[in-house]
């Protein structure tokens, strides 16, 4: 007898039906696509798709969401490695994931001391300044804090890297947009140039999440499988378009999509308890 298409498909048909649900494809396609393009890890849109098509608690979304950006930031470095390279230095790359994890902790040392609404102001201050001088220089009104020829000095990774690991240490954030904020505004590093060590930090912190979460089971790992091939192939979209993009179109996208990002801090800080 011929198995009943309906009650036993294929497993092509059961593999198809897994992956093909449209508003996981938009979700991983979208991550993927931001993580490639300027950096971001992606946990701006896993957290609030998986609420809404996983229906997943905000915990278990954000612990979903760490192993996603793993997957998602190595695959993005090495379509970077391969498509763009590594147009730093190795040894600054190293002294930025040291300085940048010591910064982590410093930052979630102050998390205890400082209140959420300080943290959330300074945090939008910081980037709005940022991504109005990105925009600023995009325009050729104003030049480099630092002005250097070819790729950053080796003193200006640490120090980019701390600043990056202590806001990613108090908020829980990546912490890669802000080594490209960081290093396009002392230096004016393109944003291509800084996706690589962008996404060696995403993916070192999503890491250092998902051990921390591991044994406490919220990491979804069946919601991860969906959400991986559609990233997979976003980040390939974002990691070509930022090949091609001019450098000074990349930076408005960036500071646009940081502009936003600081705005949004700054709402959420009115609402903060003190």
């Amino acid at each position: 007898m011929h198995p009943d298409p309906v009650k036993d498909p294929s497993p092509v048909l059961a593999a198809l039906a897994f992956w093909l649900r449209p508003r996981s494809l938009l979700v991983g396609l979208g991550a993927g696509l931001v993580n490639g393009l300027v950096g971001i890890g992606g946990g701006l849109i896993i957290v609030p798709g998986l609420m809404f098509v996983g229906r997943l608690s905000p915990r278990e979304a954000v612990s979903t969401s760490l192993g996603a950006v793993m997957l998602l930031s190595l695959m993005a470095l090495s379509l970077n490695l391969a498509m763009i390279g590594l147009h730093v230095s190795p040894l600054g790359a190293a002294a930025l994931l040291a300085a940048g994890f010591a910064g982590a902790q410093l930052g979630g040392i102050m998390l205890n001391v400082v209140s959420q609404r300080v943290v959330l102001i300074l945090f939008a201050a910081l980037t709005l300044f940022f991504s109005g001088h990105m925009l600023a220089f995009s325009a050729g009104w104003v030049p480099a804090v630092v002005d250097v020829a070819g790729e950053p000095p080796l003193w200006g990774y640490p120090v980019v890297g701390v600043v990056a690991g202590f806001f990613s240490g108090m908020l829980g954030i990546g912490g890669g947009g802000l080594v490209i904020l960081g290093l396009s505004l002392l230096f004016h590093t393109p944003v291509a140039g800084g996706l690589p060590l962008a996404q060696m930090v995403n993916a070192v912190n999503a890491f250092s999440g998902v051990l921390a979460q591991f044994r406490s089971r919220r990491i979804h790992w069946r919601e991860v499988a969906r959400l991986v091939p559609a990233s997979f192939a976003g980040a390939a979209l974002g990691t070509w378009a930022a090949l091609v993009l001019p450098a000074n179109v990349l930076r408005i996208i960036f500071a646009l999509f940081f502009l936003f990002m600081g705005l949004r801090m700054l709402r959420r800080s009115g609402a903060a308890a003190p």
